[in-house]
């Protein structure tokens, strides 16, 4: 325990020393987290290897950059460019209450998502600026309200549950598994340990084969 207090008093001492996007990068969620457990979440995804975690909040700062002189897409209808209600109706996905922990709850329906249709009304760039707008103002404003409420929850997670009800092999397509994966990188080193739980439900048996392909893109502990 000592040395970890002593490890995260380097962590917050670089991070108060480089200040700027670097400590932005690091307090994506707001200073409301609190300092332990937001400086705990970068050294939890590093497992404490010092250099290791500088080197991943280098990283996420230079991957946020772009998103970030636009902040992060506070309209979501502007970065999809189409209305939420129809992009929804392609591809069911939102947030629904919060689990037992305080956590958010987020449904993803993936098995009747109409990749034809997503086409037609958005693109790659589209979903991934919407994705930005998720996650540093749909989700983050949804902790941070948790946080106002009860002031005592510092469990900066969600519990995600995704539905594979209907999935067709033709669903998975190489655009569509190219979505998942440059998603997946943003969160695996924007937004470490904002993972709380995954559920997937309904999983046809080929789907075993598309989760050994996934798993290669997350750090193997948390697959």
């Amino acid at each position: 325990i000592f040395l970890y207090i002593l490890l995260q008093m380097k962590f917050r001492d670089e991070v108060e020393k480089r200040g700027g996007e670097f400590k932005n990068t690091v307090y994506s969620f707001g200073l409301i987290e609190g300092e332990a457990y937001c400086l705990g979440r970068w050294l939890r995804a590093r497992k404490f290897v010092y250099d290791d975690v500088i080197a991943m909040v280098e990283e996420a700062t230079e991957v946020r950059a772009d998103a970030g002189k636009h902040d992060f897409y506070p309209d979501p209808v502007s970065a999809l460019g189409c209305g939420t209600s129809l992009y929804m109706h392609m591809y069911p996905q939102l947030y629904h209450g919060k689990a037992k922990n305080g956590c958010p709850v987020f449904i993803s329906k993936p098995g009747v998502l109409n990749s034809d249709g997503m086409e037609c009304i958005t693109s790659l760039d589209g979903i991934l600026k919407f994705h930005w707008h998720v996650m540093l103002h749909d989700f983050k404003n949804r902790l941070t309200r948790h946080k106002e409420q009860h002031p005592d929850f510092c469990n900066f997670q969600t519990v995600t549950i995704i539905d594979l009800e209907h999935l067709s092999s033709a669903q998975l397509s190489k655009r569509a598994l190219s979505i998942v994966k440059t998603q997946t990188a943003i969160d695996s080193v924007c937004f470490p340990e904002t993972m709380n739980r995954t559920l997937i439900i309904n999983a046809p048996r080929f789907f075993s084969l598309t989760w050994n392909i996934i798993k290669g893109w997350i750090d193997p502990r948390t697959a």
